[in-house]
């Protein structure tokens, strides 16, 4: 699928925020996702953090943005649809996703659950994945992520209370 146009590269309509070049002007984007398979989980995007590395790649400060860049990484939704062999999560779920969306799962860093030192990591958005297509991020409707990159928001949340005591609970029970 490499080298179609992002709007028809895969079989789901998604709509997002992109930059087009450097200038830092985000603008309406038409793209598409992929289905959801056997081991993914696709979820509609409620909330997406803004980290200054988004405006770094926005803005292509580190030479590495592949535009047009749908950015955005820090990712919270609830769950729309999951894969027939998902085993964490489920329709409904409130998840989360980061920075990563894959690696290799088979290097000495993915067997211990360090894939952020893996040589193959698939970055959120700007990157290439496994198909060969560019990965988009957070600032977009919906997203589609293996659920070994998903987090259980619930969870992160909950952790986030007893680490920083500034999380009150009540944001915890329901987005």
């Amino acid at each position: 699928m490499a080298g179609a146009q992002p709007e028809f590269e895969h079989p789901r309509k998604a709509f997002g925020w992109a930059a087009r070049d450097n200038s830092g002007i985000l603008s309406p984007f038409n793209f598409s996702r992929r289905e959801t398979g056997d081991k993914d989980v696709a979820f509609k995007v409620l909330y997406c953090g803004v980290c200054h590395s988004d405006l770094h790649m926005i803005n292509n400060e580190w030479g590495s943005s592949v535009y047009p860049l749908v950015p955005g990484h820090e990712i919270v939704g609830v769950v729309t649809d999951v894969g027939s062999k998902v085993e964490k999560f489920q329709v409904g779920d409130q998840v989360g996703v980061g920075c990563l969306v894959g690696s290799c799962r088979s290097c000495e860093s993915c067997s211990e659950d360090l894939e952020n030192y893996c040589s193959k990591q698939i970055l959120t958005y700007s990157a290439k994945y496994v198909d060969e297509t560019i990965t988009y991020g957070g600032y977009s409707d919906f997203m589609v992520a293996d659920e070994h990159f998903v987090v259980a928001f619930q969870m992160l949340c909950l952790l986030m209370r007893r680490l920083l005591c500034s999380v009150p609970e009540s944001q915890c029970i329901a987005l």
